[in-house]
């Protein structure tokens, strides 16, 4: 049985349609491109994903700053108080909150939502990375051999998890998990673009940083 907890828990705004990120990218087109991450925190057994995607985040290209594990929980307790879910007394938060959270504590002024496969990948790779909150499958919790996490098995769970590069040739997705370096490949893990667009099609979300 994985050691992981997964506690990503889905709430959409539809206010958030308002607020789409392909506005801001005109006709941009995906290319291929890697945004540095030198930092890797770890969630430990905690239902925190969300303020740990968050955090790594903030310590990414292209605007790197400092971001440990207390800033993490810090995010992750804020976005409690102010979700849809009463009290406190539970594991996980939306992806929403924590944006929310972030933006009080000064690391955001501005966020966005792409609202599809192509938008995010174009996003991904034009503007930073972006804060995927996903379902998350019993074959996901390795990686195989080449690197790749495969959406397969039983679903487990929901999972926030920083999105960080776009490689065309290949059609993939890098992605920086909160489970250490120990986990994946030094941390980091890959997947199709096909995978990615099942997961976001089966309600999942990419919020985009625009101004940090």
């Amino acid at each position: 049985m994985t050691e992981h907890v997964l506690d990503r828990r889905p709430h959409f705004d539809e206010r958030s349609k308002a607020y789409p990120i392909r506005a801001l990218l005109d006709t941009s087109q995906p290319r291929s491109y890697s945004w540095r991450c030198t930092t890797w925190l770890d969630q430990g057994r905690e239902g925190a994903c969300v303020g740990h995607a968050w955090a790594h985040e903030r310590a990414a290209m292209p605007v790197e700053r400092p971001a440990t594990s207390e800033d993490a929980f810090e995010i992750y307790r804020a976005a409690q108080k102010i979700d849809p879910w009463p009290g406190e007394d539970y594991s996980g938060t939306s992806v929403l909150a924590g944006a929310k959270a972030a933006m009080t504590k000064g690391w955001l002024k501005e966020y966005r939502w792409a609202f599809n496969l192509n938008d995010t990948l174009t996003a991904i790779s034009r503007k930073g990375p972006v804060v995927l909150g996903i379902d998350w499958y019993e074959g996901m919790f390795e990686t195989d051999i080449y690197g790749y996490v495969r959406p397969t098995g039983a679903l487990a769970g929901g999972h926030a998890i920083l999105a960080r590069g776009v490689n065309i040739t290949r059609r993939t997705v890098s992605l920086h998990n909160s489970w250490s370096q120990d986990w994946g490949v030094n941390g980091r893990a890959l997947i199709t673009w096909d995978d990615l667009g099942m997961l976001l099609a089966s309600g999942g979300e990419a919020c985009v940083p625009v101004l940090r």
